[in-house]
């Protein structure tokens, strides 16, 4: 029976898709008997028992968003490995999980009845079987530790099985390994069979009858010990003895299991082999009837059951190897909780003192009523109306029984809660500082102990348990903090392992239920903390989820509990990226070098020249997977994703559209974008709701001159958008603790300092780490490149992601000193400009500058300063001031204007307000060009821009800039290098990126023909294959594109006959080596290539690709209609 299990669909399939969470009293040593149980008073269990709040979580990997809200709330964690397969991909997600959300593990190796049944290994071999699967989950959790492993697929591939037997006896060695069956943190069960143990029961099992106290046997049962029969004396098994004599663990725990085992065997006479065997083990508690149970298996079970009870093992394990709440809390709370904003430091006494007092009390667990009490929020249950349970009292349900309702899932982690109570719901970005805003007041309606499916009321909650907590359903979105009071700091958001690659399209089958879908879209966000939700130009609407498994619930969900309505679902939408040619990962190929791309702005006053060079895999790979780490450190944040405008953003506030604040709607600055260029802005995330604050405080005509650094500062300081941060977290878990807890657990206070100085370490060597792997990186790169990185200035899309943008600080115009025909310039203006300086330049009459340009005055700007090298380490802080000091604006116009002139001010003046519209247009063109490339309008990735701008004919007084004509200055600017940017991919033959998954495929030898099959038609790269060690099972490692992931479980199951399961985890990003704008032209290349670039009779891969994602978006598809036509001749001619 599958009690947590509380889905069809999770019945139907075997998996858990959702966590859930059971409240057990545990009290140890009464399994044995039933009767010792029925004589204990409720009395005695709440003396001598514990509480254990066990949240049982999936491990299919499409589902570890659940496993993250189960880790937040957990003192510790059980994580189950199958003895036979062995560490799988989920493991690996759910061990990171585990480690970054900084809680203790014990281990269960689960199935040792399959290594008897179906595997058919001796006692010996599974012994060795056993020990390798061990030291592999200890080498993957060594592997988080030293930080060697960028990504989980990383260590997939590093850590094999054959490594792992090469490395054990170096593991043996250690002074510290995380899981030692000898240090009572391993279990070994078989939960089908209803049985586990741990070596500490063995050993107390046989100590008196050998000899030996217990403590010392325990430390023998596991590793290569013996007992010598002459001596009685324990010795270690020497590498030449191995073959002679068995180990202890076999001998003492094995060896009697698989005599138990036995008894399945055909022709055995089952119920004479077991009791005898219950008579041996003294097991009184079972009855002759259950042991001659006609079904041999079913008798099986009840004496093992009765002789290894799994709850004492597992269970008892738990109670003494996890810390209860306040032991855990005393090492959690400096990595739960953030560091104090800097606008703390302006607090009075008082309040540092109220913050330090909730922040003392989170640290203690301390269950003092009269303590702040604060609660975190993982995620929101929907359930039925109906499993909700009445007050006493209560006539009847306010609503519908068939109606969902929302309760929070969260646990106390101070105070006391209780019902009725006002609390404060604190978002992650919200500041104590400031407590009269960023939060919302709210009444519990209700609290309830989650008992699996069901429900039980309860008047109030201690801190340390976990509960539901109804009335928050309009007040929280997926995630959040409350407290009693609004001095308290919020707790850090959930770190997530996955991201959303697979994406449909809904829409209801019948037009006029377009309201319904939309209503329920906004339940399903709710529901599920993981899914994301999209609502595209065209007005698609727009499910992203972790995996195809992940996606089916979804929709499922959808149709049956939220809409209730018929839907249409599209076909999945794959993500792409947009990159150029990298040579270092293509070094069969040979690309042109990259052209420079000429843009002017609408009024003719400046011209923007752009060239985009190929950043490497591994260098975009850091950058992107390290945004939470540079997000503070470059001093933005990522936009907030308003999908359903007015609806409650992730931490409970409605999220309103950038455009209509207040400050957006204002009189716009003069070089404010225009009403196009504000809905691009606000596509990518660039607009806020202080708008008007971060524009137009710096680029007014008439401002007055504060300094080039104090413009610079503030043009592209601001430009960011409040974002709601990334809901993120970690895995299955069991959080033991007494219901009377003692003093013993409880610690002295250490305020607020400890745990801020703790979070601020942790950040900091997180900075340090990523500067010291992306100086590796960049030292095995070209010298060209890293003298480009040196220069960074921005990071995009969004302030920050993979994509970097070049100042030009060092003075120098190099793109301005290239070759004309490897100039590409953009617009019918400069075709006419290019025309007319071929020919004077051919005539001899004019310079060099005169010539590239088409004008006869032009003024070079230096824009931007190295603002993202520094903190990700590519320059000094000597080398950032010295480019700030290089900064004046228009340094060189200010040479042309004579001093001693009275328009030398005003000039200056003018000339800074185009200083600051040109950054900050460039700025903003860069962001939106990051955000939709030329290829398909996906993202950007792994691509280096270099930038310049220079003035034609002195154009730095506002009256020669034509805003009243072509719109503000800023404006064109935008538009000018948004279109320089993308057209500089083109030119830099462009790459298309897709996703690839790691897979997993574990077959049977018979079955590797189909899998193979499978895998080549679907563009997989095989990596490794191994066979398990005695087994005929194959276990094979592959990358495989996402764009061909869809539909493989059953592919591969049809192919193999049910003989193969695959594992799919999101890996990494990867250029698709192929050029789609190749066409064959001479005879050699159609012969080669074919004529359609890739292959005899084979399309272009990147071509189809790129026309298949742009015919989804409407844009335009160049195809022909009529490949090949003639007239018809063979119809009658009818009058």
């Amino acid at each position: 029976m599958r009690y947590l299990d509380s889905r069809d669909d999770e019945q139907r399939r075997g998996i858990t898709m959702k966590s859930s969470s059971i409240s057990l009293l545990h009290t140890p040593r009464t399994a044995h008997s039933l009767a010792q149980q029925e004589s204990l008073t409720p009395e005695d269990k709440l003396q001598r028992g514990y509480l254990v709040n066990l949240i049982d979580s999936p491990g299919h990997v499409d589902f570890c968003s659940e496993v993250s809200t189960a880790a937040r709330l957990s003192d510790g964690g059980l994580v189950v490995v199958d003895a036979v397969e062995g560490v799988c991909i989920q493991t690996h997600a759910v061990l990171r999980q585990a480690w970054q959300e900084k809680i203790k593990l014990c281990l269960v190796v689960n199935k040792i009845d399959r290594l008897i049944t179906e595997v058919r290994m001796s006692p010996q071999e599974a012994y060795e079987r056993i020990k390798a699967v061990i030291s592999h989950v200890n080498m993957v959790l060594s592997g988080f530790q030293s930080e060697q492993h960028i990504s989980d697929s990383d260590a997939v591939l590093a850590l094999s099985e054959e490594q792992a037997h090469k490395r054990l006896e170096e593991e043996e060695q250690e002074e510290e390994v995380t899981f030692r069956p000898e240090l009572g943190n391993v279990a070994f069960a078989s939960a089908m069979d209803g049985w586990a143990f741990c070596t500490k029961q063995f050993a107390n099992m046989y100590a008196a009858r050998m000899g030996f106290s217990a403590a010392a046997l325990e430390q023998c049962l596991w590793g290569d010990f013996r007992i010598d029969g002459k001596t009685k004396k324990v010795m270690r098994i020497k590498r030449d003895q191995q073959h002679k004599y068995k180990p202890l663990f076999v001998q003492l725990a094995l060896e009697p299991l698989w005599k138990a085992y036995e008894v399945l065997e055909r022709g055995a006479d089952h119920k004479a082999l077991l009791q005898n065997m219950a008579k041996r083990l003294d097991l009184k508690q079972v009855s002759e009837k259950a042991l001659g149970h006609p079904d041999a298996k079913q008798a099986l079970k009840t004496m093992l059951r009765a002789w290894l009870p799994l709850s004492d093992a597992v269970l008892g394990m738990a109670l003494e190897q996890l810390p209860d709440p306040r032991q855990s809390m005393q090492e959690r709370t400096p990595h739960l909780l953030p560091t104090l904003p800097p606008s703390a430091v302006s607090l009075s006494a008082a309040t540092r003192k109220s913050i330090q007092a909730c922040t003392a009390a989170i640290q203690a667990c301390s269950t003092d009523p009269t303590a702040p009490c604060t609660v975190y929020v993982s995620k929101m249950v929907a359930v039925p109306a109906s499993a909700i349970p009445r007050r006493v009292g209560e006539m009847g349900i306010a609503k519908a029984a068939d109606q969902e309702v929302f309760l929070a899932f969260g646990r106390v982690f101070s105070g006391v809660l209780r019902d009725g109570q006002t609390v404060h719901v604190l978002p992650p970005t919200y500041d104590p500082s400031h407590p009269e805003s960023n939060h919302l007041e709210i009444k519990v309606d209700g609290l309830f102990l989650m008992m699996g499916r069901g429900l039980e009321r309860l008047a109030e909650v201690p801190a340390g348990n976990v509960l539901g907590i109804g009335g928050l359903g309009t007040a929280i979105l997926k995630s959040a903090t409350l407290s009693s009071t609004p001095l308290c700091r919020p707790l850090a958001p959930m770190l997530f392992q996955a991201a959303p690659i697979v994406r449909v399209a809904v829409e209801p089958a019948h037009p006029t239920e377009m309201q319904q879908l939309v209503d329920g879209l906004r339940l399903l966000n709710q529901a599920d903390p993981f899914v994301e939700l999209t609502v595209m130009e065209s007005g698609e609407q727009v499910i992203g989820a972790a995996g195809e498994v992940h996606l089916e619930t979804c929709i499922k969900d959808l149709r049956e509990r939220f809409a209730r309505i018929e839907l249409q679902v599209s076909p999945p939408l794959v993500a792409f990226r947009e990159s150029t040619f990298c040579a270092a990962e293509a070094l069969d190929q040979v690309a042109e070098p990259p052209k420079v791309v000429e843009a002017m702005t609408a009024n003719g006053c400046c011209t923007v020249r752009v060239r985009a060079h190929a950043l490497p895999r591994p260098v975009a790979a850091l950058l992107e997977d390290s945004a939470d780490i540079l997000r503070p450190a470059l001093k933005t944040s990522d936009p907030a994703a308003a999908h359903f405008p007015g609806q409650p953003t992730p931490h409970g506030h409605a999220a309103a559209s950038p455009a209509a604040s207040p400050a957006a709607s204002a009189n716009p600055p003069d070089n404010a974008p225009t009403t196009s260029a504000m809905s691009d802005l606000e596509e990518a995330g660039l607009m806020q709701n202080d708008a008007a604050k971060s524009e137009g405080s710096c680029t007014g005509a008439g401002a007055d001159s504060h300094g080039a650094d104090e413009i610079r500062r503030r043009s592209h300081g601001d430009a960011t958008t409040s974002s709601a941060a990334a809901h993120q977290g970690h895995d299955a878990a069991a959080s033991p603790k007494k219901p009377k807890q003692n003093a013993k657990g409880a610690a002295s206070h250490t305020g607020n300092g400890d745990a801020a100085n703790g979070d601020a370490a942790e950040a900091g060597d997180g900075m340090a780490l990523l500067q010291r792997k992306l100086a590796l990186l960049i030292k095995e790169a070209d010298p060209d490149l890293r003298a480009l990185m040196q220069r960074a200035w921005l990071l995009g899309p969004k302030q920050i992601g993979p994509n970097i943008l070049a100042s030009s600080s060092s003075g120098q115009q190099q793109l301005w000193q290239v070759a004309p025909h490897l100039i590409v310039r953009l617009g019918k203006r400069h075709a006419a400009e290019a025309a007319s300086a071929e020919a004077v330049r051919n005539d001899g009459q004019t310079s060099e500058s005169q010539s590239m340009t088409g004008e006869h005055d032009h003024v070079g700007i230096r824009v931007g300063l190295p603002d993202a090298a520094s903190p990700l380490g590519l320059v000094d802080a000597d080398r950032l001031q010295q480019a700030s000091l290089m900064q004046s604006p228009l340094r060189d116009l200010e040479r042309i204007i004579d001093d001693d002139s009275s328009e030398a001010h005003h000039a200056v003046a003018a000339s800074e307000h185009v200083q600051s519209s040109v950054e900050s247009g460039i700025s903003a063109g860069f962001q939106l060009a990051t955000s939709a490339g030329p290829l398909c309008d996906e993202p950007m990735w792994g691509v280096v821009f270099e930038v310049e701008a220079v003035l034609n004919g002195g154009a730095a007084s506002t009256q020669q800039l034509a805003e009243d004509v072509y719109g503000p200055f800023s404006g064109q600017v935008t538009s000018a290098a948004r279109q320089a940017f993308r057209r500089a991919l083109l030119e830099a033959n462009p790459r298309l990126v897709e996703a690839m998954f790691l897979c997993e495929v574990a077959t049977a030898s018979e079955a590797l023909s189909g899998v193979y099959a499978v895998l080549g038609q679907r563009r997989a790269k095989v990596l490794q294959e191994q066979m398990r060690e005695g087994s005929d099972v194959f276990s094979i490692h592959a990358f495989l594109p996402a764009e061909a992931s869809f539909g493989l479980a059953d592919d591969m199951r049809r192919r193999s006959s049910g003989a193969a399961s695959a594992s799919l985890m999101l890996s990494h990003w990867e250029r698709l080596q192929v050029n789609p704008f190749f066409v064959p032209k001479t005879e050699e290349e159609r012969e080669e290539f074919g004529e359609e670039g890739q292959g005899v009779g084979t399309q272009n891969l990147a071509k189809a690709l790129i026309d298949k994602v742009r015919r989804r978006k409407g844009l335009l598809v160049e195809k022909r209609v009529v490949e090949s036509a003639t007239k018809q001749r063979t119809r009658a001619r009818k009058i």
